[in-house]
């Protein structure tokens, strides 16, 4: 199966930069080479920005590639040129390619259930709660465009989902009380597959490692046991792919399945949930 040119753009980064500091050279003579800032250096390493082929070949010289090495980022290149054909905004499409790709996928989430798990009318409010003013026919696209990413874990090749969520989650009754009900009969169901594990960090855990945070940690095949943190706000997403960066998360994530109710203990705070609902 071809790569997304998202997660190529990716392996692209980390490929460069792989080659860049094997041969010792700092960013600057770089941007050097290519005449061109710092900044597009940075973003190229980290998956933000890909080159035209000419660009690559320049900077390959530079870092000493050998033949066979210069031909695989080459094509790692090309393929990062192409569009994706995600249906989601600009902003959040980076996300969707890699999701698409991930073998794992961690979730923790403040207050809202993670995309891979919502009903069409749970986002549908949620859709409509960000922004009023959206056409309908806008947010039907959108709905739709979830609803494709969600086929995947019902697929052959489904990801591993590891998903900690909040109370608070359960509790905001998001586009009413049936949109809710539905939601939380959604979760009881996916948290029966082989490959999703659901708890919750109930409001009696107290503090915990990730006060106001939510995050995502995406482990990908290509490159090979590459993982990448996932941070979103209303305008723009981050994304942090360094070893340091990455065990942070991953120990915090721990922590918080640590503190979680057991997977039965957390079908009994949504059957409880639901209860109060109806």
């Amino acid at each position: 199966m071809a790569q997304s040119p998202t997660v190529r753009r990716l392996q692209l980064g980390r490929e460069l930069r792989r080659l860049r500091e094997r041969a010792g050279i700092p960013r600057e003579a770089a941007a050097n080479e290519l005449e061109c800032d710092v900044s597009k250096i940075s973003k190229l390493e980290t998956g933000k920005q890909t080159l035209q082929a000419a660009e690559v070949r320049a900077l390959l010289t530079l870092y000493g590639a050998d033949e066979g090495e210069a031909e695989q980022i080459l094509a790692i290149a090309r393929e990062a040129r192409k569009r994706s054909s995600h249906r989601v905004p600009e902003w959040v499409r980076a996300y969707v390619g890699l999701e698409a790709e991930a073998t794992e996928i961690k979730y923790f989430h403040v207050e809202l259930v993670p995309g891979l798990l919502q009903t069409e009318a749970y986002t549908r409010a949620v859709t409509r709660a960000a922004d009023p003013t959206r056409n309908p026919a806008e947010v039907e696209r959108l709905v739709a465009a979830r609803g494709e990413r969600q086929a995947r874990l019902l697929g052959g090749n489904p990801p591993q989902l590891w998903v900690v969520i909040n109370e608070a989650v359960m509790r905001r009754v998001v586009g009413g009380q049936s949109v809710m009900i539905e939601q939380l009969e959604r979760l009881l169901e996916l948290a029966q597959l082989p490959t999703v594990s659901l708890q919750v960090l109930p409001f009696t855990a107290g503090a915990h490692a990730a006060m106001g945070s939510s995050f995502t940690i995406l482990r990908l095949a290509e490159p090979p046991d590459a993982q990448v943190v996932y941070l979103e706000d209303l305008w723009s997403a981050d994304y942090l792919d360094r070893d340091p960066q990455v065990t942070a998360y991953t120990q915090v994530f721990d922590r918080l399945c640590a503190s979680a109710c057991d997977e039965a203990g957390t079908v009994t705070m949504i059957e409880e949930a639901m209860g109060e609902l109806r």
